[in-house]
């Protein structure tokens, strides 16, 4: 190599260096002060996959004791936050709890039925442990991953009340990217993607806030919630419906192969304010009006009719219910006929006169006559 040719090669070198060691800098910066900002302000808790993966997992070992199983930080956004002995202590009744969010609420409010149960099932068991495994947004196709997951933790019955997600979960879905989550973890490692994520999340989020409170001073039908805004067709309808069927079946499956004792759960939805958009809910009017001229059978024959038929659905009706009572008679397995009960505590039989928060969260009272039929149902499957 000749003296000039050494002279371009390090000329090279130098160019090359000079030109991304100052972007290498900055990047590297950025990244410095980023870890720093998170001393005081902790990146936003992300569950990469939203739960569709199957290395997802609800539970792990307690970092700070190996013996109890806690609610894996990540899910923390989506679940309640819990911790029980992995090894189940002898004497101890192991219940888990399948659902969306309308399980994951009822957590605040059955405290009292672990309880009850421990002074009705004395001297048989000696605890009664009611694991939430109720997650935001969540349906069967990722409860079935759940429910496999729990298959490991000594489960003595597992009660499933889920209805309500089977098309939003579809948005989800699409949400999660579960194609690139290897690329997601490798890139969020990196303190400066995570404040960059947070950021446009941050500005999304209070977007969502303000149209929901916009609808919520509307007070009107049509909702226009934000939701899945693909319209399916019947064909799309009855392919959910099946692998809702397929999903529940395998869960149910799956508990009697280990000898688990199980309850499935019909699920109401608000027939006076449900939450419909376009087309069906100018057509609900005709239901609220027929409410209002005191025509209740009529009002909830047509209102059923229509939630069943309406796309996109962002709440359970009669297709979600039947397949919920076809299973639980070919399976011989208790039913929880929660829909039932909230009609029969209605004023007029119609869910969502006194019983309900929103389109398909029951309030308080709604979750008690919930939670008392299950009970029923567990008391008579364990003998009494």
């Amino acid at each position: 190599m000749n003296e000039y040719t050494k002279k371009e090669t390090i000329s090279k070198k130098k160019f090359l260096i000079f030109t991304f060691l100052p972007l290498i800098i900055l990047l590297a910066s950025f990244e410095l002060i980023a870890r720093i900002v998170e001393i005081w302000f902790p990146p936003m808790v992300m569950d990469i996959g939203l739960g569709f993966t199957e290395d997802s997992r609800l539970f792990i070992p307690d970092p700070q004791d190996s013996r109890y199983l806690i609610t894996h930080p990540n899910k923390t956004i989506a679940f309640q936050n819990q911790r029980f002995l992995r090894n189940k202590p002898d004497g101890t009744l192991r219940i888990f709890f399948l659902g969306g969010s309308s399980v994951n609420y009822v957590h605040y409010e059955q405290p009292g039925l672990a309880e009850r149960l421990e002074e009705k099932l004395s001297p048989n068991y000696k605890e009664v442990e009611i694991i939430n495994c109720g997650g935001l947004s969540y349906g069967t196709h990722r409860l079935v991953l759940i429910a496999r997951e729990i298959m490991n933790y000594e489960p003595d019955l597992v009660m499933i009340y889920s209805g309500h997600n089977e098309f939003e979960e579809i948005e989800q879905l699409h949400l999660a990217r579960v194609q690139t989550t290897k690329l997601q973890r490798i890139l969020y490692s990196s303190a400066a993607m995570r404040f960059v994520r947070d950021r446009i999340a941050g500005y999304r989020i209070s977007k969502l806030e303000s149209e929901h409170n916009r609808r919520m001073l509307a007070q009107s039908l049509p909702d226009a919630g934000k939701g899945w805004n693909h319209v399916f067709t019947p064909e799309e309808i009855a392919e959910r419906m099946e692998k809702y069927k397929q999903n529940l079946d395998e869960i149910i499956r799956l508990c009697k192969g280990k000898n688990i004792k199980i309850i499935i759960a019909t699920v109401p939805s608000n027939y006076i304010k449900p939450n419909l958009i376009g087309k069906s809910a100018e057509e609900y009017e005709k239901v609220l009006q027929l409410i209002k001229d005191g025509k209740y059978n009529e009002a909830y024959e047509l209102g059923r009719k229509i939630l069943r038929e309406t796309s996109p659905r962002h709440q359970s009706s009669d297709l979600e219910n039947n397949i919920v009572r076809e299973l639980a008679t070919q399976h011989n397995i208790p039913l929880a006929d929660v829909l039932r009960a909230v009609e029969q505590a209605e004023p007029h039989h119609i869910p969502g006169e006194t019983l309900f928060n929103d389109h398909c969260h029951l309030n308080p009272a709604g979750n008690k006559i919930m939670i008392h039929t299950f009970e029923e149902k567990i008391l008579k499957t364990f003998g009494l």
